[in-house]
């Protein structure tokens, strides 16, 4: 890696590694599943200070079902190529088109972190788990059926997520960032990529009128085999759920807490 203050070290850098750039888009194999185009509607009446100031984490959800308009429009929103396939500003320039754009930034273009859609209570698509092929805007199988109550024990015992509508397991390819960050720093690359997706995923559903919960605390290696990862070059990372609901604080807990409140000492 260059060390030096000047474009000169980085620019021979990056020609010393451009014939090694890895594929950067992945697509799973399995059944395809198309997905309807985005709805962009309510997105574009909520204002971006409405979507902040109303942006909660929720963890009373209601078991209701979404739409699978309404899921694709998320998942388009935060993970897709909302600019297209490859940087058209770089090859108007003559340069090489390395990486792609989404909504989010991410380290070098690279945008190692992939989308897992947890399909729970889905109008339109059957429960199971799928890959979120994000440059074509569609869906392959990864593994059919699902089954809500599976959910709280790999998310360690916080149950409530078996309420969800559905859930997204977000990966990295750590792949995709060693072929230009060869050492350990990179790994900062693919936690600052995931923390820009979360907060552009809860905004999105916040505009959508949909409810969010983000978290980090699960049983790794149980949900690398669910998503049937190659864990040499793929980890699970983080969780984000989504679904209609009424509050911040999960009910039993609540419930618990009003306990001990009136609890005579």
């Amino acid at each position: 890696m260059p060390i030096d203050d000047g474009d000169s070290g980085y620019i021979e850098y990056c020609a010393s590694i451009a014939h090694k750039i890895p594929r950067l888009t992945v697509e799973r194999e399995g059944e395809v599943v198309p997905l309807p185009p985005p709805e962009l509607a309510n997105l574009e009446r909520v204002t971006l200070w409405q979507a902040l100031e109303r942006r909660q984490t929720c963890r009373a959800f209601d078991r209701e079902a979404l739409s699978l308009d309404d899921v694709a429009t998320t998942l388009w929103a935060t993970f897709g190529t909302v600019h297209g396939d490859i940087r058209k500003d770089l090859e108007a320039q003559g340069l090489m088109p390395v990486g792609y754009r989404r909504t989010s930034p991410s380290g070098g273009l690279l945008h190692p972190s992939e989308a897992y859609l947890v399909a729970m209570r889905i109008t339109g698509l059957a429960p199971g788990i799928y890959h979120y092929r994000s440059h074509k805007h569609e869906l392959s199988v990864v593994r059919r059926g699902f089954d809500p109550e599976q959910l709280g024990p790999l998310l360690c015992a916080q149950n409530f997520a078996n309420d969800l509508s559905y859930g997204v397991f977000v990966t990295s390819r750590f792949d995709k960032m060693w072929w230009k960050y060869p050492h350990s720093r990179a790994y900062r690359v693919a936690l600052l990529d995931i923390g820009c997706l979360t907060q552009t995923f809860q905004l999105v559903c916040t505009a959508k009128s949909v409810q969010s919960w983000p978290t980090g605390y699960f049983i790794d290696h149980e949900i690398n085999k669910l998503l049937d990862l190659d864990t040499d070059v793929e980890s699970v990372m983080f969780f984000l759920g989504a679904g209609k609901g009424d509050g911040a604080v999960a009910r039993e807990a609540l419930s618990t807490l009003r306990g001990l409140a009136t609890r005579e000492p």
